[in-house]
C-alpha cells in the first residue's frame, strides 16, 4: 500500500533533502575489507538493475519532514548519497542540460560545511571525463580547495565516484534508466508515522554498535539457507550460536571470541568443496571472499547447495563432543618414535592439532604474500583426517592409523604434484583429494600417473602387499619411514633389505655425515647426476641427503639412484647386528681403504683423503667428462649454476691446506688458477698435467704419471712439492 519513490521523485516532492549533523560521515566510500565488499555488492545490485532493465527496491528510507517541506534524512543516508552520486555521474557523463538535473542541487549535507559545499560544487561545475580516475580530475579543479582532503565524507565520495566510473563507464542511456525507467526505487516514511520521537531515534542511531564482519556474514549466510530450507536454517542458526561456538571456544583468539577461527574453518571446508565440485581450471581460481564463496556453494544458485550444506554441517559437527587435542595426540607424534602413531614434521607455530592449525592459519599468507601459512600439504593431510571423522562408523581406528601414514608419506613426497593446477591449467587439487578419499575410505592406492607422485604411490602399494607377510618388521619399517632424511620414502633401502631398516636410523643418528660420505666412497661412486651436475653428500646440510635418498626420474637417469641404494645397503650390511659404535666401523673401513697396498689414486681417493675436496655446501660438482677426464672437476659453490664461485677441486684443496702460501683471487667459469702469494707465479691443473706460469717466461708443463688414465701417485703431493721449490 506504500508509495515507491525514486531519488528524483522524492527530491521533487520536497523543498530540500539534508543529511543532519547527528548523522555520521558518508561511509560507503571508505577504504577497508568490509567497506570494499559493501560498496562492490551495492554497486553490483544497481548495475544489474540498469543492465537487465529490472526494478530494484532499496527498502525503507525515513526522516523528519518540516512544515516547509524540508526533509531531514534520519535513515538511508548511505543509500541516498550513493544514488545522488550515481545520478550526478550519469548527468555529467551524458552532458545533459543543467535544467534536467537541477534537482540534485536540493541534496545537501549539514554534517560539515565542506561536505555541503562539495555536493553543490560538483553539480554546478563540469569535468572532462578524460582521466581514468575521476577523483584526480576533481581534485585538480580550481574550485576544489586543498583543505577538503580533511573531510572524510568528501574523501569517501571521491572513492565512490571512481568505483561508479569503473562499474558504469560503458553503460549508455544511464540517465534514462534512473530517471525515466525508474529502475531503482525505495519506500519513504516520515518519522512521525513510525511512532518514534526525534530524541529516541537519535539515541538509537548514534549509540548503535556496528556489526562485525562475522556478524554481517552470519546474517547473510543464514539468509541464503532460509531461502531454501526453513528447518535447515533453524538448525544452522542454533549450531552456529551454541554447538559450534562451544566447540571452537577453547581455540578462541586473543580477542576472546571465535569469529576468526570460525571463518577460517568455514573457508577451509568451502575451499575443499570448491576444489571437488567447482574449480575446473586456472581461469576459475579459488574464491577468497567468504560472501561470494557462500553464494557460490550454498545459495539456490547452486543445484548441489543442500548437499553442500549437509557436508558443511557434518564437517563442523564431527569435532563436537570429542577432546580434539587428545584425538590428534593419539594419532601423531613429533619426537621419538611411538608405536601406532605417525610422525609429523612441524614448522614454526604448528601443532599436532591440525584442526587448530587450520583455524589459526587457513587462508593466511606470510608477510611476503607468497607462502600459505596452512599449506596445501596440510590441507590434504587434514582432509584425510576429516574424511575419517565423517566416516568413523565405517572405518576402523586401526585401518585409519595405517592409511593416514600413507597420506603422510604421499604429501611429504609429492613436491611437484601438490599444487592447485597442473601445467595445463587443470584442477590438480581435485585429483589429489580423490586420491585421499580412495585411500582413507577404501584403503586403495590407485597407481595412476596423476594426483600424488606416481613413484611414491607405487612404493606405498608395494608396502601394503609386503607387510602382511613381514609383520615382524612393521615397527622397523614405520620407524624408518619417520626418519627425517626419508619422510616416508624407503626406496633407498628397499623392502628386500629389511635387516638394514634399523641400521639406517642408527647410522645417521650416531655418525658424522662427512664420515658416512667417505665410507660410502670407499665402497664405490655413489654420486647422482642431475643433468650436467653431479651430487655427493655433505656434512651439514640434511636437505642434500634427503634429495639423494628420494627417487625421481631425473635422479635415476642411468640407474644412479639404484647405484646409490646398492652402495648404501652394502655399507649397512657390513655393520654387525650387535654393533654399538657405528663410527668406529666406518673409521676403520676408511683407514683400511687408504692403507691398502694396491691403493688406486682415482678421483674417489682424493675425495676420501682430503676434507677440503668435500665442499660443505650443496655437494655439487661439475665434470666436463667424468670418464675421459676424471681429474678435471670443479667445486660448485651454488646448487644450480656455474656463473658464481667455482674452483678446480685440486687447486682449491692446495689453497685451503696452505692458505699462508697460496690464494685464489678470482672465481672463473673454468675455475681459477692457484697463485703463490707475493710472487707472479701461478699454476693451472689439468687431467694429466699441471702448468706453471712465471711472469713473462714461457709456461712450464709437468706431466702427472698415469696408468690407464689413473694417477700413479698422489698429485696433491706432487704439485705441492714442485711449488715448494718456488717459494
Amino acid at each position: 500500500m506504500l508509495e515507491k519513490y525514486t531519488l528524483k521523485t522524492l527530491i521533487d516532492s520536497k523543498i530540500e533533502i539534508e543529511i543532519p549533523r547527528v548523522q555520521r560521515d558518508y561511509a560507503q566510500g571508505r577504504m577497508g575489507k568490509f567497506e570494499d565488499r559493501v560498496r562492490e555488492r551495492f554497486l553490483d545490485a544497481l548495475y544489474s538493475a540498469v543492465v537487465n532493465h529490472q526494478s530494484v527496491t532499496l527498502d525503507f528510507v525515513y526522516g523528519d519532514v518540516e512544515e516547509s517541506g524540508k526533509l531531514t534524512l534520519l535513515d538511508g543516508q548511505q543509500r541516498m548519497t550513493t544514488l545522488f552520486l550515481l545520478h550526478w555521474y550519469a548527468a555529467k557523463k551524458e552532458r545533459l542540460d543543467k535544467n534536467e538535473y537541477s534537482f540534485l542541487k536540493k541534496f545537501s549535507y549539514a554534517t560539515r560545511f565542506s561536505s555541503r559545499d562539495f555536493c553543490k560544487a560538483i553539480v554546478e561545475n563540469e569535468i572532462s571525463f578524460d582521466s581514468v580516475k575521476l577523483s584526480e580530475e576533481i581534485k585538480n579543479q580550481s574550485w576544489y580547495p586543498y583543505d577538503w582532503k580533511n573531510d572524510p565524507t568528501i574523501q569517501s565520495m571521491l572513492v565512490m565516484i571512481d568505483a561508479i566510473n569503473k562499474k558504469f563507464a560503458n553503460i549508455e542511456m544511464l540517465w534514462n534508466s534512473l530517471v525515466k525507467d525508474n529502475c531503482i526505487s525505495f519506500y519513504f516514511l516520515p518519522l512521525e508515522k513510525m511512532g518514534l520521537s526525534d530524541e529516541l531515534y537519535i539515541k538509537m542511531n548514534s549509540r548503535g554498535k556496528p556489526l562485525t564482519d562475522f556478524e554481517h556474514f552470519k546474517a547473510e549466510f543464514l539468509e541464503l539457507i532460509k531461502e531454501q530450507n526453513e528447518e535447515l536454517y533453524k538448525e544452522f542458526s542454533r549450531k552456529i550460536d551454541i554447538d559450534w561456538t562451544d566447540m571452537l571456544f577453547p581455540y578462541r583468539g586473543e580477542n576472546q571470541i571465535i569469529d576468526d577461527e570460525f571463518m577460517r574453518y568455514f573457508k577451509y571446508v568451502s575451499h575443499i568443496l570448491s576444489y571437488k565440485t567447482l574449480i575446473q581450471s586456472r581461469d576459475d581460481s579459488i574464491e577468497s571472499d567468504e560472501f561470494k564463496l557462500a553464494k557460490m556453494l550454498y545459495s539456490n544458485e547452486n543445484p548441489e547447495s543442500i548437499k553442500n550444506l549437509e557436508f558443511l554441517k557434518s564437517a563442523f559437527d564431527c569435532w563436537c563432543e570429542i577432546d580434539i587435542d587428545n584425538f590428534f595426540n593419539s594419532i601423531f607424534y613429533t619426537d621419538n618414535y611411538e608405536r601406532g602413531k605417525t610422525k609429523l614434521y612441524l614448522k614454526g607455530d604448528e601443532t599436532l592439532n591440525l584442526f587448530l592449525n587450520c583455524c589459526n592459519y587457513h587462508g593466511e599468507f606470510s608477510e611476503n604474500g607468497r607462502n600459505r601459512l596452512f599449506s596445501l600439504n596440510n590441507m590434504l593431510l587434514f582432509y584425510a583426517v576429516l574424511v575419517y571423522r565423517l566416516n568413523s562408523n565405517s572405518i576402523s581406528e586401526e585401518s585409519f592409523r595405517r592409511r593416514i601414514r600413507i597420506i603422510r608419506n604421499l604429501t611429504e613426497n609429492s613436491q611437484y604434484e601438490i599444487r592447485e593446477f597442473d601445467q595445463y591449467g587443470n584442477n590438480q587439487m581435485q585429483r589429489l583429494l580423490d586420491d585421499v578419499d580412495e585411500i582413507i575410505k577404501n584403503g586403495n592406492v590407485i597407481t595412476e600417473d596423476r594426483g600424488f607422485n606416481i613413484l611414491q604411490k607405487e612404493e606405498e602399494k608395494r608396502k601394503l602387499e609386503w607387510l602382511p607377510d613381514n609383520l615382524s618388521y612393521q615397527d622397523e619399517l614405520f620407524q624408518l619411514e619417520d626418519n627425517a632424511l626419508l619422510k616416508g620414502t624407503v626406496s633407498i633401502i628397499g623392502l628386500e633389505n629389511p635387516d638394514n631398516f634399523s641400521r639406517f636410523s642408527v647410522l645417521f643418528e650416531q655418525c658424522n655425515k662427512d664420515l658416512i660420505n667417505r665410507a660410502l666412497l670407499c665402497i664405490g661412486d655413489y654420486s647422482q647426476n642431475l643433468g650436467w651436475r653431479t651430487q655427493l653428500g655433505v656434512e651439514s646440510r640434511d636437505s642434500v641427503w634427503f634429495d639423494l635418498f628420494h627417487p625421481t626420474k631425473q635422479r635415476n637417469d642411468g640407474g644412479r639412484f639404484l647405484n646409490t641404494s646398492k652402495i648404501l645397503n652394502q655399507l649397512l650390511s657390513g655393520i654387525p647386528k650387535d654393533c654399538t659404535d657405528y663410527s668406529e666401523i666406518l673409521e676403520r673401513s676408511i683407514s683400511d681403504y687408504l692403507s691398502k697396498e694396491n691403493l688406486v689414486f682415482d678421483w674417489r681417493y682424493y675425495f676420501i683423503k682430503y676434507k677440503e675436496m668435500r665442499y660443505d655446501s650443496y655437494g655439487m660438482y661439475w665434470w666436463n667428462d667424468k670418464i675421459k677426464k676424471p681429474y678435471e672437476v670443479l667445486i660448485m659453490h651454488t646448487e644450480k649454476a656455474l656463473n658464481g664461485r667455482n674452483w678446480n677441486v685440486f687447486a682449491y684443496t692446495i689453497f685451503k691446506m696452505h692458505p699462508e702460501r697460496f690464494e685464489l683471487e678470482n672465481y672463473a667459469y673454468q675455475g681459477d688458477k692457484l697463485r703463490i702469494k707475493g710472487k707472479n707465479i701461478s699454476v693451472e691443473i689439468f687431467n694429466d698435467r699441471f702448468v706453471i706460469f712465471e711472469g713473462e717466461n714461457q709456461p712450464e708443463e709437468f706431466i702427472i704419471e698415469q696408468q690407464d688414465g689413473i694417477d700413479k701417485e698422489d698429485r696433491i703431493s706432487v704439485i705441492y712439492e714442485k711449488l715448494k721449490q718456488l717459494f
